[in-house]
């Protein structure tokens, strides 16, 4: 096992074993410092995926010796998709290029990369201009939902720094395309790998802020319950199922109270509340039926995409 002070004073031995990513999208303001940052700790393996930025983040980052890389298809999850075909080490880290993650917490991810699948870095405000009340508040709402769905047990599924092995994300088969695109990722892992979370310094942007709290907020939420009945069907019809079974327990309860004083029932509460009971043990049942299923999917999926990047070695190997 790699040990943290070993890697973090040996530069070579961390370019071999990691390249740092950094999506960027007109980033002028910070991205030099970034990079600047990273040098200082012996960071030299950087690799920029730029969505064509109108202003001189490019340039910058190409004068300060860090590899560009334009990317592919739409937002954060084509520059995403673009690194994981770009990347040859077997480490990526992934990090933003506006300056507000502190290039000194890698430190903390670097102990666990070794155990995990993907680590991410929970952001800490070192001040209080880092994240707004509003942002933490709807941070909070947003992982609070996802670890309900998912079944798990983050502070920050939003945060954009963290490592992931690269042979794991190549199993990633991502489809959002706007900042929701962590969640996805930690969706995936949470399922079938292993992830963890440490604790990390976020600071105040540099540049303009791109993430808009209301607008994002209800998106990423909106794509957090859709991952979840892709991903995790069966917590998500099960929680279904016991939603529904709620107003029909009231129904059936009042309708039985009915009867008992009465001696009839003279509401159709009664039959509409068995009508929701049985919808809701469908549900569940359905909830089963789809994580089985969709469990043996993903295995299937990623024993045919390690046999095709096996094959596409080999034919490498031979021409």
């Amino acid at each position: 096992m790699l040990e943290e002070k070993t890697l973090m004073n040996n530069s070579a031995e961390l370019d071999r074993i990691m390249t740092v990513v950094i999506p960027t999208l007109n980033e002028e303001s910070g991205i030099a410092k970034v990079i600047e940052e990273l040098h200082q700790l012996g960071f030299k393996n950087i690799l920029l995926i730029d969505g064509y930025s109108k202003d001189k983040t490019v340039a910058v980052a190409t004068q300060l010796g860090a590899k560009v890389i334009y990317q592919q298809g739409k937002g954060k999850t084509g520059a995403l998709k673009t690194a994981v075909d770009a990347v040859d080490t077997p480490y990526m880290l992934v990090m933003d290029g506006d300056f507000t993650y502190d290039a000194a917490s890698i430190n903390r991810l670097l102990q666990h990369m070794t155990v995990y699948d993907e680590i991410i870095g929970a952001r800490v405000p070192t001040e209080k201009s880092s994240m707004t009340g509003l942002h933490k508040f709807g941070n909070s709402i947003i992982t609070k939902v996802f670890n309900l769905l998912m079944n798990t047990n983050l502070s920050d599924v939003c945060s954009g720094m963290y490592i992931l092995r690269t042979d794991t994300s190549r199993d990633l088969h991502l489809s959002t395309t706007g900042f929701d695109v962590e969640a996805e990722i930690a969706a995936q892992i949470a399922l079938s790998g292993r992830i963890t979370e440490v604790p990390i310094n976020y600071r105040p942007r540099l540049g303009k802020q791109k993430l808009s709290t209301w607008k994002h907020g209800f998106k990423i939420i909106k794509s957090i319950v859709n991952l979840a009945r892709s991903y995790n069907p069966g917590v998500f019809y099960s929680m279904l199922g016991s939603l529904i079974i709620i107003p029909a327990s009231l129904m059936l309860g009042a309708s039985i109270v009915e009867w008992a004083m009465t001696g009839r029932i003279s509401t159709p509460w009664f039959f509409i509340g068995v009508s929701m009971v049985l919808v809701a043990i469908q549900a569940m049942g359905v909830g089963v039926m789809s994580l089985m299923l969709r469990r043996s999917e993903l295995r299937s999926t990623r024993r045919l995409t390690k046999m095709l990047n096996s094959k596409s070695i080999q034919g490498q190997e031979i021409g």
